[in-house]
């Protein structure tokens, strides 16, 4: 008899269905987390750049103390992208995404008028430089179309800046021409770095497609396996005590009532095996994979997940995928007692997901290799939380609306 499940269709429709920003690091949050440290890079020529152009303009400053300020507005906004795009902080928002972008040209505009009416060149100004290094790594957080907007935004002020400042230039010329000088890194930078995350978006969506092609050419032939699977555990059943019970009564020759006892309870453990193989979930396959090579042969995991719901069938592809490497990460923990991990499942409406172990490991090592796949889950459209206290770990993860967390 099959188990009812507690999660409707409509529900996992509804759950897969949520629109996920088309970002590299929503589509691929794990290679996205190993391009962090290009940020903080960036930041530091913006904020170099920014100091040695400075130096360059001391002649022709009028506040050097607006100078100052400027270059500690902009270090702010480095700052901001360094630690939001951290993978321990994934996602990385539209706020902070407008946070970083107009820190960034009110720097700018803190530059500019600190040199108001003697500044010679526009060309050496670190203003626009310094807003288009920061553009080239927001692709890789956010919709192209959302960058482009902000680039063209900032552009326009630089450009308004620039051309404002024409008159009292070194070289005189038309008010349009300087406002492009101005515009034109912001929005080239912009652009490359939009073209990169389009085209590393698109390959993406390209492995997707032929990954599911892949997995549906597969699922005739993992339930002929499951099938297999279950006949051979019957059978290793049937030949451990059905057959010495046959034999046992031909041998007597007469069938007793403790004979008919055991009977019946030989048939409802063959009738348990075959329910609990046939509707073991994907969940339940992946933790005894993971959980297999460290325990005793004797050993079945199989209780290892409580699941009565079905709910793990409303995880996504990707979902999965980090799930399943979180899963075979924390197996792996130094220390980690594998008879106590499990995994409880509830709120079907908005399916929670709690993992439970003790580890003898230090919290900060347990975090370090923890942290990422955390990352990726929220990346992922989930919230996550992690608690490691006296010996236990608890790893949450959950569909946004889960009270669990």
């Amino acid at each position: 008899m099959s188990v009812p499940r507690g999660i409707a269709s409509e529900t996992i429709v509804r759950l897969r269905s949520v629109p996920v920003e088309r970002t590299p690091q929503r589509l691929d949050p794990l290679g996205v987390q190993s391009a962090w440290l290009l940020v903080p890079l960036i930041g530091i020529a913006a904020v170099g750049y920014a100091i040695a152009s400075t130096l360059w303009h001391l002649p022709q400053l009028r506040s050097p103390g607006l100078a100052l300020t400027a270059i500690g507005v902009l270090a702010l906004a480095v700052a901001v992208a360094t630690i939001r795009t951290h993978p321990g902080l994934a996602p990385f928002g539209r706020w902070s995404h407008v946070t970083v972008i107009g820190l960034a040209v009110i720097a700018a505009c803190l530059f500019a008028a600190a040199v108001w009416g003697r500044n010679q060149r526009i060309q050496d100004d670190w203003g626009q430089i310094a807003v288009a290094l920061l553009l080239i790594a927001m692709p890789l957080y956010r919709p192209v179309l959302e960058v482009m907007i902000a680039a063209v935004a900032a552009a326009t002020v630089l450009g308004a800046l620039a051309a404002l400042q024409a008159g009292s230039l070194e070289i005189v010329t038309g008010p349009i021409v300087y406002a492009t000088v101005a515009a034109t890194p912001v929005l080239a930078l912009a652009a490359g770095g939009a073209g990169y995350a389009w085209t590393m978006t698109g390959e993406t969506l390209r492995w997707r497609e032929v990954a599911r092609a892949g997995q549906a050419r597969l699922e005739t032939e993992l339930r002929e396996t499951a099938r297999r699977t279950v006949a051979q555990k019957s059978a290793a059943v049937f030949d451990a005590e059905t057959v010495p019970f046959l034999a046992d009564i031909l041998r007597r020759g007469e069938i007793t009532e403790a004979d008919r006892e055991r009977a019946a309870v030989i048939a409802d453990g063959l009738r348990a095996l075959a329910v609990s193989s046939v509707e073991r979930t994907w969940l339940d396959e992946t933790l005894a994979l993971a959980l297999a090579p460290h325990l005793p042969p004797s050993a079945d995991p199989a209780g290892a997940v409580h699941d009565p719901g079905g709910l793990d069938r409303a995880l996504t592809e990707e979902q999965r995928a980090i799930v399943s490497a979180l899963v075979s990460t924390v197996v792996e923990l130094p220390g980690l007692e594998p008879a106590t991990v499990r995994v409880d499942v509830s709120a079907p409406e908005h399916p929670a997901f709690v993992l439970t172990a003790r580890v003898h490991e230090g919290r900060r090592a347990i975090r370090r290799e923890i942290v990422p796949y955390l990352s990726a889950l929220r990346s992922a459209s989930m919230v996550t939380g992690l608690r490691v206290r006296a010996g236990e770990l608890t790893l949450r993860f959950a569909y946004p609306g889960s009270s669990r967390l």
